[in-house]
């Protein structure tokens, strides 16, 4: 699993979403290289909320 900064992160958002949602990739997000979030697709998500039974926040 691939590690950003979140500053350079912040120069690539929106093609990162993009590969969490059209490739399926997860991504861990590090301020001053302490991992603090986890970029994941929305579909992943959902099922692992679904899994848990812990219902979704779906539109």
């Amino acid at each position: 699993m691939e590690h950003i900064s979140t500053n350079d992160l912040r120069n690539q958002l929106g093609r990162r979403i993009d590969e969490a949602h059209y490739r399926g990739e997860h991504l861990v997000i590090e301020k001053n290289g302490e991992p603090r979030a986890v970029l994941v697709p929305y579909a992943w998500w959902v099922e692992q909320q679904n899994e848990t039974g812990q219902g979704t926040l779906a539109p």
